[in-house]
């Protein structure tokens, strides 16, 4: 009898035990659920704006993009381009609300094409380093490799063999060219194996796969190489807009060597343009400098093809875009457009920060 009203004097307190044990559980439960569910609204938010962010980023760039054609839409007189004219003036950064924009014209035929260095390489006589053996845009890139002498020198031999291992990644074959070029049995060799392309550049930066082509030299080179799509037709290089070590580059058709250093000062043009190719070869500088007559055979004073380049910073959004513009009578078709990863918009250096640009955009 005792030992049963003990028991019952004892239940009532474990049931209360229970439920506090319940109750702490349910709880628990109750706030986990609330932090897993806030920290999901976060994230999609935190999603949410990101694309908002990136959707107005991609429109921005369009309209950077327009802002590029107009400029160049500005040049009355397509029969000669220059760094003189309006496209080719540095754009100022423009502002927008939490961030700015960056837009950069270029003429495209600044810099050798690398898609325009795929001719045939035959040898007809064995020798390989006949100056017939190449095309006007190869005999330009051989002297480019063989004009960094005191910093990496290169021989006429090792450019030729350069030159073969772009066209064996270039031609649709698995031929090897000439006595050193590279085709896909070279590049599966390799560790990692990888393949030849077989197909035009997509980016100088493809160049780095190809035999031969070390980071040192590609550091080089990078500034005065480009790559796009001219339907076949070549490119050329605009006189009026290359960078001056280029003129190195220019020299007998017979001659695979780069001029001298001396020449680049030699042959600016006074004025800042060049009106005619003709304005171009009767520099006395090229006197001087060139023994025989002057190859010009990859050279002109206008343009088909711009790059512009735009970036934009959009709170945490980054984006930059390149596209190539082709000009015929006058009117610009957009060729192609590719997103540019190797660039991260600095707005100090744009010369703003982006509370500056907000504020500038709240005063207006």
């Amino acid at each position: 009898m005792i030992l049963r009203n003990s028991q019952s004097l004892h239940l009532p307190r474990r049931q209360r035990g229970t439920v506090l044990i319940m109750a702490i559980l349910v709880v628990t439960l109750v706030a986990g659920f609330a932090i897993k569910a806030s920290r999901d609204y976060q994230l999609s938010m935190a999603r949410a704006e990101a694309r908002w962010h990136g959707a107005q980023a991609r429109a921005y760039l369009s309209g950077a993009e327009s802002l590029a054609i107009y400029f160049l839409e500005l040049d009355d007189n397509p029969d000669v381009d220059s760094k003189l004219e309006p496209w080719a003036m540095e754009l100022p950064p423009f502002p927008i609300e939490g961030g700015v924009i960056l837009a950069e014209i270029e003429d495209a035929s600044a810099k050798i094409n690398l898609n325009d260095l795929s001719g045939n390489l035959d040898m007809e006589d064995g020798n390989p380093s006949d100056p017939d053996r190449f095309s006007s845009a190869q005999k330009h890139f051989l002297r480019l490799l063989q004009s960094f002498e005191e910093i990496y020198p290169l021989s006429q031999e090792d450019a030729i063999a350069l030159l073969e291992a772009i066209k064996d990644w270039t031609d649709s074959d698995d031929e090897i060219t000439g006595f050193t070029g590279a085709e896909t049995d070279y590049y599966q060799s390799q560790d990692p194996a990888y393949r030849a392309a077989n197909a035009p550049f997509t980016s100088k930066d493809e160049l780095r796969l190809v035999r031969g082509f070390t980071p040192e030299l590609m550091q080089l080179i990078k500034p005065y190489i480009t790559v796009y799509e001219t339907g076949g037709s070549g490119a050329g290089l605009n006189v009026n807009t290359i960078n001056p070590f280029l003129l190195r580059t220019f020299n007998n058709s017979e001659v695979l060597q780069p001029l001298s250093p001396q020449v680049m000062g030699q042959v600016v043009s006074e004025n800042g343009e060049y009106a005619t190719m003709q304005e171009f070869t009767e520099n006395t500088g090229w006197g001087s400098a060139v023994s025989g007559e002057l190859d010009t055979e990859y050279a002109r004073v206008t343009t088909d093809h711009f790059l512009v380049t735009t970036r934009v910073q959009l709170g945490e959004q980054r984006r930059s875009m390149q596209s190539v513009l082709s000009r015929a009578d006058g009117d610009f078709k957009v060729e192609s457009r590719r997103d540019v990863y190797d660039y991260i918009l600095n707005l100090e250096r744009a010369g703003m920060q982006a509370g500056q640009a907000e504020a500038i955009n709240n005063n207006e």
